[in-house]
């Protein structure tokens, strides 16, 4: 019974960690369409990604997560 529950806490926290850190597109788009552009951002949190995608708008216009 012990170690059903250790492996049940162990496969939870996998899961926990797994499903934190994700790969996310950061899409700038502007009105001259070939001057667009797509930044993957990796092993980062939905938050995380947003600050560094708002932080490209700031340099380079209108960008987005996606």
């Amino acid at each position: 019974m012990k170690k059903l529950y250790f492996a049940f806490i162990a496969l939870l926290v996998a899961i926990a960690f797994s499903s934190c850190s994700k790969t996310y597109t950061c899409t700038c788009t502007f009105a001259d369409a070939s001057k667009n552009f797509d930044v993957k951002i990796e092993k980062a949190r939905r938050n995380d990604a947003k600050v560094i995608c708002d932080d490209y708008s700031e340099f380079v216009g209108n960008c987005a997560i996606k």
